[in-house]
């Protein structure tokens, strides 16, 4: 597992959620499709399922719960990573 630190939390995430997350994270506030996150995870390779991708992002938005840092769906688009600026 790998870590990644948030703010004071340190959060322990798989290579395969570190890959996601970073990626979004080099994204920040852009759309980005779940082809794109599944090369980042899987390479390029032809079995990738992208719909896997799902799976990883559902486990960061727990991790990431009540951090100001949220994950959101654009439908037909892919995900863009969020951070409130509130704090």
């Amino acid at each position: 597992s790998r870590e990644f630190r948030l703010g004071g939390a340190v959060l322990a995430l798989t290579p395969r959620e570190h890959a996601v997350l970073e990626t979004l994270i080099l994204r920040a506030n852009k759309a980005t499709a779940k082809t794109l996150l599944a090369e980042s995870v899987f390479g390029f390779d032809d079995d990738a399922n992208p719909a896997a991708i799902e799976i990883y992002v559902h486990r960061l938005r727990k991790k990431l719960d009540g951090s100001g840092v949220e994950i959101v769906t654009l439908r037909g688009l892919g995900y863009v990573l969020r951070a409130d600026d509130a704090g």
